[in-house]
């Protein structure tokens, strides 16, 4: 099994890093929040061979040269000079198992280890192989890549995944259009909505975290016979298919309307609407509940089509500003930023968001094959990742405890559409 990226050479030597003393120092205001709220992001797919801890060694070598970011927390004594195997080792864990359809459910995301580690790399390797043979599917092992979201997004997974290097620098090199007065309002109104919501978060966000994991799979095909069928795209009828099940006829989020923001991905606008680091920008999204699906999922397709002919930037530079003030506040006030504050949803019910099409190739996914699941966790948030791939499509949730069991409802309701 041969996992190096492309035709180039994976240096052997072992030279020790030095931690960096403070990483957060070069973040923009949108890594520092992420890093802050110890917030995730994850690849899972099934191995058609076994995968041995020498593998994994050998996968981890090749994240760090086709996305160096990941060692932006070490110091290197030498340039480009790999992690030592005695890093390596502690950031993957390898266990055998008799069965692999529990995962990648039985695996937390939560990620505590990576920020609590600060002389390793912000990145785990998890490896559950079977002992003996492979399953009716063909399987031999599935692996799960957990790494923080400061410093790693959605399309960065799908570049991996093709074995294609990950830079990071903007989107394009064209400034935003927004003017500076517009910027001025939202850092105005930032300066006045960041310290309601420390007090709202003090007062209202859950005491504890609760945050569970569940992913389901579909044939790709189907979702797009069904939203076919209902004369809609196939992401309004994914985004319905979730919200519809979670809401549970209102007994979930609201009898009215389902507040969501979703991550737009999209690369064909000619400007930067996020900050210097991430690609994806969020826009709100207001859902109005109805009895029946399909009248539900048609009035998401109209709810995006006018979210998308709107102003796709308000929502994100708010957020910016508001990161940014956050930021400020911290450095003055820091015993405010518990965690309580990042348990707090700010009146969204959940966070969609929809990678680009994985279509593994090359060397470091040799051996890796559908589906494959890609997903966040964020402790304050429901969220929802979909990950369409050829010929599967799943769905990654991560929800608080209340909501877990309504996931099945998912698959109940696509089946009704036979």
């Amino acid at each position: 099994m041969n996992f190096q990226p492309g035709e180039q050479p994976i240096k052997q030597e072992t030279v020790p890093f030095v931690p960096v003393k403070d990483l957060q120092a070069d973040f923009t205001d949108n890594q520092w929040y992420c890093h802050l709220a110890r917030q995730t992001v994850y690849f899972s797919a099934y191995s058609l061979e076994d995968f041995t801890r020498e593998h994994a060694i050998e996968l981890a070598r090749n994240i760090t040269t086709l996305a160096p970011q990941l060692l932006s927390s070490y110091k290197r004594d030498e340039p480009g000079a790999p992690l030592c195997d005695k890093v390596l080792e502690e950031i993957i864990s390898v266990e055998k198992v008799t069965d692999l359809s529990p995962y990648p459910n039985k695996w937390s995301m939560v990620g505590q280890d990576i920020f609590e580690r600060a002389d390793l790399p912000l990145f785990r390797i998890k490896v559950a192989a079977l002992n003996e043979g492979k399953d009716p599917q063909g399987n031999a092992a599935m692996i799960l890549v957990l790494s923080t979201h400061s410093l790693f997004e959605g399309d960065d997974a799908v570049k991996l995944s093709r074995s294609q290097p990950v830079t990071r620098s903007p989107v394009t090199a064209r400034p935003s259009p927004v003017s500076r007065f517009k910027k001025l309002s939202y850092r105005m109104l930032a300066g006045v909505l960041a310290p309601i919501q420390l007090l709202a978060a003090h007062t209202l966000a859950p005491r504890v975290a609760d945050v569970g994991f569940r992913s389901i799979v579909f044939e790709r095909a189907k979702i797009r016979r069904v939203a076919a069928e209902l004369e809609i795209r196939q992401q309004s009828l994914m985004f319905a298919l979730a919200t519809f099940a979670l809401n549970d006829g209102g007994r979930g989020f609201s009898k009215k309307s389902i507040s969501t923001i979703y991550a737009d991905l999209s690369r064909n606008e000619d400007f930067q609407t996020n900050d210097d680091y991430f690609s994806f920008r969020m826009i709100d999204l207001k859902l109005k509940v109805e009895d029946d699906f399909e009248t539900y999922a048609k009035g998401v397709e109209a709810a995006l089509q006018v979210a998308e002919a709107g102003d796709k930037a308000a929502t994100q530079l708010l957020l910016n500003a508001m990161f940014a003030a956050h930021r400020w506040l911290n450095e003055r006030f820091s015993f405010l930023y518990t965690p309580q504050l990042f348990r707090f949803s700010a009146g969204y019910d959940m966070t969609l968001s929809m990678v680009p099409p994985q279509r593994m190739g090359g060397g470091m996914t040799m051996g890796l094959v559908e589906p494959v699941f890609t997903g966040t966790y964020h402790p304050g948030f429901n969220m929802c990742v979909f990950a369409p791939g050829r010929k599967f499509v799943t769905f990654n949730f991560g929800l608080r405890a209340k909501h877990l069991d309504k996931v099945d409802d998912i698959i109940r309701l696509l089946a009704r559409f036979e």
